[in-house]
């Protein structure tokens, strides 16, 4: 079994980034104001992660909230030195951290190649240049592209991250921007669903009725699918939905936000195969009791959020008694329907 690396969260909030996109209020998500943190405080951070955190083979510290690459190269420096004592002693094993597309660039590799970086996480948000357009994103498609191209020449792993409901953007949209992404092999991928936050240009357009955010329902939808291209690709999805805080959730005004966001994408593409199952084995297993055999570990997304699914299978099939039936032994992920004999 493999064992998720240890991943060290140093917030850069707002730093590198030249443009305010509709959609952000960096303040509410990081719950900081734009300051780079020292090197006193980044060894502060790390040393309280390492204290209390079980250990793992894989150690890294992670710059978010801001445009990394998009830093004064001084200030680059700087923080990347300031992981190196880490790095010297063996505690630390790797850096990663996101940025714009448009900023990467081969001065900018150069420089950061030297120390050992196991991924960069481009906020990529969608393919589609008047989406791009919409959200003030201030890059294109082709930026991506190239970037994408100058980390493979790097021979650095990529990351990218796309966002759903974005203005101007549909369903079939959000799904081609992680077909084309996922043609382009990265390593990972988040899949965020569009937030209206306090303070922001989407919160104005939002209160005057020219934008509307995605239901819930449609925001689980939509990231399923765009989970099925990147899983169907490799593509490991390291998160879906955005993680705020109690302090953080006053900032929200409207959008689909859920705590457990990624449990109910999870039981939604269960959903979906459990139903495309039933319907592969014809009129015979319509009525009567069947078992639905899942591992143990994936009951509570075969039932869904208070039994969700499992009402949604009666209202479509009233004939059928469904009964769950953990079972060890069946694989992750997966799940069999057997016909209960009369």
């Amino acid at each position: 079994m493999t064992v998720s690396p240890l991943v060290i969260p140093i917030f850069i909030p707002h730093s590198g980034c030249p443009h305010q996109c509709v959609f952000c209020n960096q303040t509410a998500i990081t719950g900081q104001k734009a300051t780079l943190p020292d090197a006193a405080r980044v060894a502060e951070i790390i040393d309280t992660y390492l204290a209390h955190s079980m250990p793992r083979p894989q150690v890294e510290v992670a710059f978010f909230g801001g445009n990394f690459l998009g830093l004064a190269p001084g200030q680059i420096s700087d923080l990347l030195e300031s992981v190196r004592p880490f790095l010297n002693t063996g505690v630390v094993h790797g850096i990663r951290f996101s940025t714009r597309p448009d900023t990467v660039t081969k001065d900018r590799l150069k420089q950061i190649g030297t120390f050992p970086v196991s991924l960069v996480e481009l906020g990529v948000q969608s393919m589609d240049d008047q989406v791009l357009a919409q959200a003030n994103r201030g890059h294109t498609r082709n930026d991506t592209c190239r970037a994408m191209d100058l980390l493979d020449s790097f021979h650095m792993n990529a990351g990218v991250q796309i966002m759903a409901g974005l203005p101007g953007d549909t369903r079939e949209g959000v799904i081609q921007t992680a077909q084309v992404l996922a043609d382009m092999h990265p390593k990972t991928a988040r899949i965020y669903p569009a937030l209206v936050l306090k303070n922001t240009l989407l919160a104005r357009w939002y209160q005057n009725g020219t934008y509307q955010p995605l239901t819930l329902d449609q925001a689980v939808d939509i990231s399923g699918r765009a989970y099925g291209v990147f899983n169907q690709a490799g593509v490991t999805v390291i998160r879906m939905g955005v993680h705020m805080s109690d302090a953080q959730m006053g900032s929200i005004l409207a959008g689909p936000w859920h705590p457990a966001f990624g449990h109910l994408v999870f039981s939604r593409i269960l959903y979906r195969k459990t139903i495309r199952k039933i319907q592969a084995l014809g009129t015979t297993m319509l009525s009567g009791s069947i078992q639905l055999r899942i591992h143990p570990s994936e009951e509570s997304r075969l039932r869904g959020d208070r039994n969700s699914n499992l009402h949604r299978m009666k209202k479509k099939f009233p004939g059928i008694d469904f009964r769950v039936w953990p079972d060890p032994a069946m694989a992750i992920d997966q799940v069999k329907i057997v016909k209960i004999p009369v």
